[in-house]
């Protein structure tokens, strides 16, 4: 009798987990509190030993067709004024023509499409509680219905609600480093295409990159700062007061 598996979460870590726990016989079942796989995200780079996994899953062709193919990153001075413009291999060191970068909902799909007939999912879901036996662990679900498995595995991402079952409240854990990040996708307004562009002084940041010519009226944002205490990030959308 195959062994079962519990996986939380079916973004990007829950479906590869997935989809190699069954190919080595385990029976996996996988919760996703949103309703279907979710798609956007920032672009992901696929490096080394990641390339290598994909090949191996028979899916390296299918993810380099969604390559972004980044030109150039061009970094900015305080006054907005270009120092610099690179290919991004300069700065990664990145083989050419070896390494993949593709968009996080893709590759999502990908490889939801490449274990979802073989193993359970269930959108829509999500882990309520947990009751470790030792040899076994007893779940409840938020939809009420429990279920025993042998081991689970929070994929969840940030936040994780399997984590803070498992281990207490994330409180515990937070180690701020000092730096205040937020993403975001915001209208293309200078017309970037396959390229990223980065601007930095003191304890300030803003970087702007656009994933290929998917979708040409949007870029993403990340704007940082580094501050003593957790800040809010207030952003000016562009034609309006601040």
């Amino acid at each position: 009798m195959s062994r079962s598996v519990l996986i939380s979460g079916a973004s990007i870590a829950g479906p590869a987990l997935a989809y190699w726990l069954n190919r080595y016989g385990f029976a996996v079942t996988v919760v996703e509190k949103a309703s279907a796989v979710r798609g956007g995200g920032y672009p992901i780079d696929m490096r080394g030993p990641a390339v290598e996994v994909l090949r191996r899953m028979g899916l390296e062709e299918t993810v380099r067709a969604r390559h972004v193919a980044t030109r150039r990153l061009t970094f900015l001075d305080g006054d907005g004024d270009v120092l610099n413009s690179v290919a991004p291999t300069v700065i990664t060191g990145d083989e050419a023509g070896y390494d993949i970068e593709l968009a996080r909902g893709d590759l999502t799909s990908v490889l939801y499409d490449a274990v979802r007939d073989d193993v359970e999912f269930r959108f829509s879901e999500s882990i309520a509680a947990l009751e470790d036996r030792g040899d076994r662990v007893d779940v409840t679900f938020s939809s009420g219905r429990s279920q025993t498995f042998d081991l689970v595995i929070g994929a969840d991402g940030l936040h994780s609600k399997t984590r803070s079952l498992a281990l207490g409240p994330e409180e515990e854990f937070h180690r701020y480093l000092g730096y205040c990040f937020a993403g975001f996708t915001m209208p293309n307004y200078l017309g970037l295409s396959h390229e990223g562009m980065s601007w930095a002084v003191a304890g300030r940041s803003a970087s702007l990159y656009a994933a290929g010519d998917g979708d040409r009226d949007q870029v993403h944002g990340v704007p940082g700062v580094h501050s003593r205490r957790r800040a809010l990030l207030r952003v000016r959308r562009p034609g309006r007061a601040a």
